[in-house]
């Protein structure tokens, strides 16, 4: 497995991909395969970088070249040395942007398999270089991997349409869980059911502006809390300090997830403002959580949610609208809080996940 920034451990903490394949992989394992996770070299302290985890083995390489240059080098330098040394029956890789490396493995004869992770060159934090770039591995992945994994139906649809090219669908997963510590959350200044929730990267295709907005026109009483934060100081994040008021509560960046389950499953709502790629982990958690969640109107949030949620447009009136909706109507409430774990375990299990890649790399390593 490559273009990870690596596996997850006790001591150290990612989101996104990551945390996917800490919980594919080990299953993998179990399943009867040989895993290796190229990790980069960088995030590990010295004293962490253990050889094997969870019967997963872990290779260190370099992650030279900073923010946005390391993820490319440092699998670079992984496609090399599977290439040179591996002795892989098949190369796996996570995120569009690797579609270059992808193929050079193809070129070399491994055989491979990607999951693109949506649609890269879309999102409005890069500029027309990093955009171009995106798009040009895209195609990359499209003609020499073996198979490419789409992570939504509505995903697939978009890869089918703009490059007539089929993919295998295969979503994340999530626990269901409930709350164990409520009294985490009081060091935020908040009560359970008193505030509303938004949990993610303060990135603009993520709408925090927008749900803050329609947060203070909705005049609720409740408060509004972003745990997240930009990895860069940007205009964007600096526009969400100017529309904020005493209401609104940034916690900054949280790497205890039991606090960030806390704030979860003690919120009155998750306001959920992503809007580009498939199916979003963040999302589904919130559902495994037991949130009653609003999300932004796309494709990809009512596939997820299918009837457990509302959505909002890109209109703050409307964000707005929703929230006195859910605040004059418990019942609605509580009919939405059920509706996330039972969509959880009927659709979105790491079990049924792990076994869908199961089958579809022993397909790929037979030949198929």
């Amino acid at each position: 497995m490559l273009g990870l920034y690596g596996m997850p451990l006790p001591q150290l903490h990612f989101t996104g991909f990551e945390t996917a394949f800490g919980e594919i992989a080990p299953r993998l394992v179990a399943a009867g395969h040989e895993v290796t996770i190229y990790c980069r070299a960088g995030h590990y302290p010295r004293e962490l970088r253990v050889d094997q985890y969870k019967g997963v083995r872990l290779k260190y390489v370099p992650s030279p070249g900073g923010k946005n240059l390391s993820g490319l080098i440092a699998t670079l330098i992984a496609s090399l040395h599977a290439l040179a040394l591996g002795r892989y029956d098949l190369v796996f890789f996570v995120n569009v942007g690797m579609g270059h490396h992808a193929a050079l493995c193809r070129v070399f004869g491994a055989r491979v398999v990607m999951n693109v992770d949506g649609l890269d060159w879309k999102r409005a934090k890069w500029g027309p270089l990093a955009r171009a770039y995106f798009r040009s591995a895209a195609h990359s992945a499209i003609t020499f991997c073996n198979r490419l994994i789409t992570d939504a139906e509505a995903m697939r649809r978009i890869y089918v349409e703009e490059f007539h090219k089929e993919t295998t669908m295969i979503a994340y997963g999530a626990y269901v869980e409930s709350s164990e510590r409520p009294e985490l959350i009081k060091q935020f200044g908040v009560e359970p059911d008193g505030y509303y929730l938004i949990a993610s990267r303060l990135i603009p295709e993520n709408h925090a502006d927008l749900i803050m907005l329609g947060f203070l026109e909705s005049r609720t009483s409740r408060k509004l809390v972003i745990a997240g934060g930009a990895n860069y100081d940007s205009p964007f994040h600096r526009r969400l300090r100017e529309i904020a008021n005493d209401r609104v509560i940034f916690t900054g960046h949280i790497h205890d997830q039991s606090v960030i389950k806390e704030l979860h499953c003690n919120c009155f709502a998750y306001l959920h403002g992503h809007s580009v790629g498939g199916t979003n982990p963040s999302l589904l958690k919130a559902m495994g959580y037991g949130n009653c969640i609003l999300a932004f109107d796309s494709v990809f949030n009512r596939e997820a949610l299918a009837d457990g949620g509302l959505f909002f447009s890109k209109d703050a009136h409307d964000l707005a609208g929703q929230m006195r909706r859910i605040e004059a109507d418990p019942a609605l409430v509580e009919d939405l809080r059920r509706k996330g774990p039972e969509r959880i375990e009927k659709e979105y299990t790491w079990d049924k996940v792990s076994d869908q890649y199961d089958r579809l790399f022993r397909e790929v390593a037979a030949g198929a």
